[in-house]
């Protein structure tokens, strides 16, 4: 990796983002934050973004594998490509599914330095394999066939190739991560008499909207909301018809 981290195609600002790939960020929160980079360098191509999420929603929402054995693949492949803000950015999805600290950490050191059970093992080493763009042998194989269905196979190895693209492609770019201690302070206000009922709100970001039944209108939930809900927050801003809805933070001073 080299020193020199000034991006060679810096991401793009949200505000500068089609409206489709800010609906996509806006409708996977549940991914938790540290996607902002990622997101903004794949906006300079909107056709490939689009369909590049489609995938990477397919392998985390409606895969096979299951969680934990996702993370362990893309953590191991991360590290073994040297791509830290892939590894760091799922760090808290891995804890998420189920892998402890100790774990997560052990996924960038020797496979030796760690007691891995068999399964885990049999995944890690095939990560490091298919990392390297080696053949895997058939007793591996045949380890990874008692644990895996045909479909989970097929994933794995797809899950594998698009973890590797991806740490391709930001390596190569310098995209920086996503700074781990900006947090910045956001604070909702709602104007009510100004609210028109439109609900787009509430459908990108409810956690922080809710939108009564009998008169129609927005309640605000939160006013200070946890900042893994700025991008949908600051969307639901943008597309509030009646500009009812200003948010104030550390970065923006007002945002009609």
């Amino acid at each position: 990796m080299t020193p020199t981290r000034t991006p060679r195609i810096p991401p793009l600002p949200p505000a500068e983002w089609p409206p489709v790939l800010r609906s996509l960020l806006a409708g996977s929160h549940q991914d938790g934050p540290g996607r902002e980079n990622l997101f903004g360098t794949l906006a300079h191509h909107p056709v490939l973004a689009h369909a590049w999420l489609s995938l990477a929603r397919v392998l985390t929402h409606e895969g096979t594998l299951g969680h934990r054995r996702r993370e362990l693949i893309v953590l191991r492949v991360a590290h073994r490509l040297d791509a830290p803000y892939v590894h760091r950015r799922h760090r808290t999805p891995a804890a998420d599914a189920g892998l402890t600290a100790g774990e997560i950490d052990a996924t960038a050191a020797d496979l030796d330095s760690h007691a891995w059970a068999g399964e885990d093992r049999a995944l890690l080493e095939t990560a490091d394999l298919l990392a390297a763009n080696s053949t895997i042998p058939e007793g591996l194989w045949d380890r990874l066939a008692l644990a895996l269905r045909p479909d989970q196979l097929v994933e794995l190895l797809v899950l594998a190739g698009q973890t590797a693209t991806m740490c391709t492609t930001l390596n190569t770019l310098r995209t920086p991560s996503d700074s781990a201690v900006r947090q910045p302070s956001l604070v909702v206000l709602l104007d009510r008499e100004r609210c028109c009922s439109a609900g787009q709100c509430v459908g990108v970001a409810p956690e922080v909207f809710e939108q009564d039944e009998e008169e129609g209108r927005v309640a605000l939930l939160v006013p200070e909301p946890d900042g893994r809900y700025a991008d949908e927050v600051r969307f639901a801003a943008d597309l509030c018809p009646s500009g009812a809805i200003t948010l104030v933070d550390h970065e923006e001073t007002a945002h009609p």
